[in-house]
């Protein structure tokens, strides 16, 4: 059955409380209005999840996100729950947090910008050590809503009530686990239009781009991918990437892989016709594109194949060590779609990984400008530049933080540009797919233990269930 359709929605960065005024007056909204439905909205959050409890401490911090913490505080009370304030000022000596049934992180919010420090970093770290549930307003403690990093001392809330929208930072890296399970509080006003930062579409903007099939389509017109890849010892990066690319429709997938795996290549996965990567019988003129980089090597047989392939002049996917090589030899491109993992990333941008992971959205729009084409950044949240706005991708789980996982999603994007996608329409697509396949893949069990393969097989499904 197909997923229902749904609508993009926004995503903001944290908006200064001039903007937000400025929205809210002229929706016509007051803010106590405001923080009234916010308080309401957290209130049901709570009632709804912990449906027995009668003892709540507010961690209030100033601003509006402190604000707020007074209005559910007031709601509350009216409950008959026994409600306590605790503010940074109070000090160590203040309520023990462990007394209490659940914990309200109303400190910071969307303020922070940089490491928690003093007394709130004190209370955080008490909350963190009360072992009580947390519902965080707008965000917790400790993470940078506008980027997605975050320090040890944040806060990991079991809840997260958003104020009119989920920031971006809730969404991609560390955010992901920090805000544990989210929801959205409709207060009235948006968020200002101009923080635009990504969008995360819907179902209906993933599925119109793939359109269907004609009854009488043959193979040639489903396209021809070759995949240049397979270094001694590595034919199962190419054989995953093959199958991520016919798992979503290409006609024909030629791998072009190293003289000792061509025919070890061939009889594991007979649909995939493999040459040896210099054979004169290899038709790079076939091909409508080509994914390079699926366990190539570092060593001058992958350089010499790198070249060979960036050197035709032709739309690619660059993925795994094809990374590598572009980060020796830099260069900008229109036609490619690199697919890095945040570790390619920092090698790609000159910087330390966790510099990358602390910012996954200047990251990708950083490398977007400096290399051209599209950019997927790989991980929790996955996001797709082309230099405007990205579009970020929430799904996807744990399980498939596991090899082999990055040559499925390369082949899938790389299938879909043969079949005559754009670039970027195969990067959003596949990402979206690929990431579909993955939560179907553990819809039946744990996400420990999931393998590559697992997800290429579900790839059938995901479709189905986007589109």
């Amino acid at each position: 059955m197909a997923a229902p359709r749904s609508p993009s929605r926004p995503v903001y960065a944290p908006a200064p409380r001039a903007l937000w005024a400025v929205e809210a007056q002229a929706a016509g909204v007051a803010p106590e209005t405001i923080d009234r439905r916010m308080a309401e909205g957290v209130v049901r959050l709570i009632t709804q999840r912990l449906p027995r409890m009668t003892r709540l401490a507010l961690l209030v911090g100033g601003g509006g996100n402190g604000r707020q913490a007074l209005a559910i505080a007031e709601r509350y009370r009216a409950t008959g729950a026994a409600v306590t304030l605790v503010r940074p000022e109070d000090g160590a000596d203040s309520e023990d947090l462990r007394g209490h049934d659940a914990l309200i992180d109303g400190l910071i919010g969307t303020g922070l910008h940089g490491p928690l420090a003093g007394r709130y970093r004190d209370l955080a770290g008490r909350a963190r050590a009360s072992g009580r549930p947390i519902c965080a307003v707008d965000g917790p403690a400790g993470l940078d809503l506008a980027t997605g990093r975050a320090g040890p001392e944040a806060l990991r809330a079991d809840y997260t009530a958003f104020c009119a929208g989920a920031k971006i930072g809730a969404l991609t890296g560390a955010g992901r686990e920090l805000c544990g399970e989210t929801v959205t509080i409709d207060v009235g006003v948006p968020y200002p239009a101009g923080h635009l930062r990504a969008l995360v579409p819907g179902t209906t903007e993933v599925c119109a781009l793939l359109g269907p099939r004609p009854r009488d389509m043959h193979k040639g017109e489903a396209g021809t991918l070759v995949i240049a890849g397979g270094g001694v010892g590595m034919p199962g990066a190419v054989r995953l990437a093959a199958a991520g690319a016919y798992r979503v429709g290409t006609g024909l997938v030629v791998a072009a892989v190293h003289d000792r795996n061509a025919e070890v290549l061939a009889a594991a996965f007979p649909e995939c016709v493999a040459f040896p990567a210099y054979s004169p019988e290899l038709p790079w003129g076939r091909a409508r594109a080509f994914l390079v980089g699926s366990g190539l090597g570092r060593g001058e047989w992958g350089r010499g194949l790198w070249r060979r392939v960036r050197d035709l002049g032709r739309p690619m996917v660059v993925d795994g060590d094809g990374l590598y090589w572009l980060a020796r030899e830099p260069e900008s491109r229109p036609d490619w779609v690199l697919t890095p993992h945040e570790g390619e990333a920092a090698r790609l941008l000159g910087m330390a990984s966790g510099d990358v992971a602390g910012d996954r959205l200047g990251a990708v729009s950083e490398l977007q400008r400096r290399y051209g084409g599209i950019c997927v950044l790989k991980g929790a949240g996955t996001l797709v530049a082309d230099g405007g706005v990205p579009w970020l991708c929430p799904l996807g789980n744990p399980g498939m933080a596991t090899a082999g996982m990055g040559d499925v999603l390369a082949g899938v994007i790389a299938g879909l540009m043969a079949q005559g996608l754009t670039g970027l329409a195969a990067a959003r697509l596949g990402t979206f797919v690929h990431a579909r396949a993955g939560d179907l893949a553990v819809a039946s069990g744990p996400p420990r233990g999931l393998l590559a393969s697992d997800v290429a097989a579900s790839l059938r499904a995901a479709l189905d269930a986007l589109c």
